[in-house]
């Protein structure tokens, strides 16, 4: 989530405008709309062209391939029975090409309970609902405006949606589009079922839940009827999964974070590079001060990418190594042995003289199979880092 976080908004009705070409808030920046930021562009044939944002995984939209959905998701508090979602979203839309027909669908999504309850820390990923089924259980969706194939200026539609039963952990812009530019924001929160209740929260732990004010006994603090506890105690870490390439003509594997270029490899090297999914979950930032940078280097010579969280190792690879290894930037953040999460685990780390490359996994049983099975192949290097499993 961006710095400028959740943001209240105050309402009471259901309010869905349109504004034709020449409506007055039409500029393409996150700094000239005060809630959260999000855009995207597909081109006439619906291939995806650029997007950003303050969601989820730095903005990173996510393509749904049993919907042809993308979807950028944000954190809007913790699941609360007690609570309801407040959600607001203003639209713009615009034609890529004006001289072609637009077609844009625009939804908003939000998690369900079933989804909260997988205790997952992140919203329902592509991977998670790979069927129409799944998606239904965990995800709840409202529509919110068709572009139906008109050739446009610009639409602004604007709508108000209440998820009364429950407060949803996370909420989404869901499009589905051709020629077409969308772009602007949401206004979402917290609020409570009961206007006389509040968030009660302990500075010393960060932890926080609604309640009356009665109920709310030292060392926690009652902040006041209709406060939220996303104000005061929103988390700011949430893995993201690490996808794992595997190459039977390099013999090696590879590893991203980035979802456009795990879409670029699917579409455009899919004979190099063979998909095998989420290897594990890890972070896209520091912002969790026990982390650590992974970083990623290239060898023209091997063919191969290795990764280290090593600060001495990469150091030396940049210093000694120039001729053989590219330094080639962050690739995720992870966490040193001994300062992760108890709910992480360790990634081991393998090195094979034959193969010229390192081979990483989280998994317990393939460290095993490897040891067991390969040992004149890969030789056991112990741990790499720590990271959260599938």
């Amino acid at each position: 989530m961006s710095g400028r976080g959740v943001i209240w908004w105050a309402t009471a009705t259901v309010v869905f405008l349109v504004s034709t070409a020449g409506a007055q808030n039409d500029i393409e920046d996150p700094n000239s709309f005060p809630g959260v930021w999000y855009r995207i562009a597909l081109d006439p044939n619906g291939n995806y062209l650029y997007g950003d944002g303050d969601g989820y995984a730095a903005g990173t939209w996510y393509h749904y391939p049993e919907t042809g959905r993308w979807r950028q998701w944000f954190y809007n508090g913790p699941y609360d029975p007690n609570r309801m979602g407040d959600l607001n979203y203003q639209v713009y839309i615009q034609a890529v090409d004006p001289n072609k027909p637009t077609y844009a669908e625009v939804r908003f999504n939000w998690s369900t309970p079933v989804w909260s309850a997988l205790g997952k820390r992140r919203p329902p990923l592509p991977h998670d609902v790979p069927t129409a089924d799944l998606d239904s259980q965990h995800t709840g969706s409202k529509h919110l405006f068709t572009v139906d194939n008109w050739r446009i200026g610009t639409v602004e539609p604007i709508a108000h949606h209440v998820v009364r039963d429950y407060n949803p952990e996370w909420i989404s812009i869901d499009i589905h589009a051709r020629n077409a530019c969308v772009y602007r924001g949401a206004f979402h929160s917290s609020v409570p079922k009961d206007a006389s209740m509040g968030a009660c929260y302990d500075s010393s732990t960060g932890d926080c839940y609604t309640s009356y004010r009665q109920q709310c006994l030292p060392p926690y603090l009652w902040l006041g009827a209709g406060t939220s506890c996303p104000d005061v105690s929103m988390p700011k870490v949430f893995p993201v999964p690490v996808y794992r390439f595997w190459s039977p003509v390099r013999g090696a594997h590879f590893f991203t974070v980035r979802e456009r270029e795990k879409e670029d490899l699917l579409r455009e090297a899919a004979d190099l590079w063979i998909s095998e999914g989420v290897g594990y979950y890890a972070l896209i930032d520091g912002a969790d001060p026990n982390s650590a940078a992974v970083h990623r280097f290239w060898s023209d010579s091997l063919g191969v990418y290795f990764y280290t969280i090593s600060e001495a190792e990469k150091d030396g690879l940049i210093e000694n190594m120039a001729h053989a290894w590219t330094y080639d930037g962050v690739a995720f953040y992870a966490y040193p042995e001994g300062r992760g999460p108890a709910d992480t685990r360790p990634v081991y780390r393998f090195w094979s003289a034959t193969a010229g490359c390192h081979f990483f996994t989280i998994s317990e049983a393939e460290k095993d199979g490897v040891i067991e099975r390969y040992p004149e192949v890969w030789t056991f290097e112990g741990i790499a880092w720590y990271a959260y499993a599938p």
